[in-house]
């Protein structure tokens, strides 16, 4: 099956991507998040993510500041 040129790309761009562990998000949260260091190493403990791309903590701590409180 053939892949997309967006496809691709984006593959290209996520391989390259540098990773950080959750302590580096953590100390940049603000500047990168715009977010409390806090709720960057809260996100990454509940999603069990040691490690990450930019692009990937992102999401993660998009979806659990978003989470219903209960």
């Amino acid at each position: 099956m053939k892949k997309s040129i967006q496809e691709a790309e984006t593959e290209a761009v996520e391989a390259v991507a540098p990773v950080y562990t959750a302590g580096e998000l953590a100390r940049a949260a603000e500047q990168v998040f715009g977010v409390s260091p806090d709720i960057v190493t809260a996100a990454m403990a509940v999603a069990g993510i040691k490690a990450a791309t930019i692009a990937e903590a992102e999401k993660v701590i998009k979806e659990f500041a978003n989470k219903e409180v209960k």
